[in-house]
């Protein structure tokens, strides 16, 4: 039986990418994938840069650059968004506020 007749059958197989084109685009993207990350090599690598450029650390700097979630909490503990600052703040925060709530279910 033969699909020749189809029109569905023959529209795909019009469609389809053959093998060799794509095998020789594979190697085509291999080849400049494998060029473009020599010239990253040799662009860091090269005389004109020295090998310390890169090796600036912010050690000695205070980390102070938070995401701030508002800038009306800019500069105050809460507004440092996933940071140690803010959780310790809203612990606190809860803390105080589940005493106000005992104090007045208590009294």
């Amino acid at each position: 039986m033969s699909n020749a007749g189809n029109p569905i059958t023959s529209w795909i197989k019009n469609g389809m990418e053959l093998y060799g084109a794509r095998e020789s685009g594979m190697r085509d993207r291999v080849a400049e994938t494998s060029i473009s990350a020599q010239k990253i090599v040799d662009e860091r690598h090269g005389p004109f840069r020295s090998s310390v450029s890169s090796s600036y650390t912010h050690k000695g700097k205070d980390f102070s650059h938070f995401y701030i979630a508002h800038s009306a909490f800019k500069g105050k503990e809460e507004g440092c968004t996933n940071s140690f600052k803010a959780a310790r703040y809203y612990l606190d925060e809860g803390k105080k506020y589940r005493e106000e709530l005992l104090k007045e279910v208590q009294g």
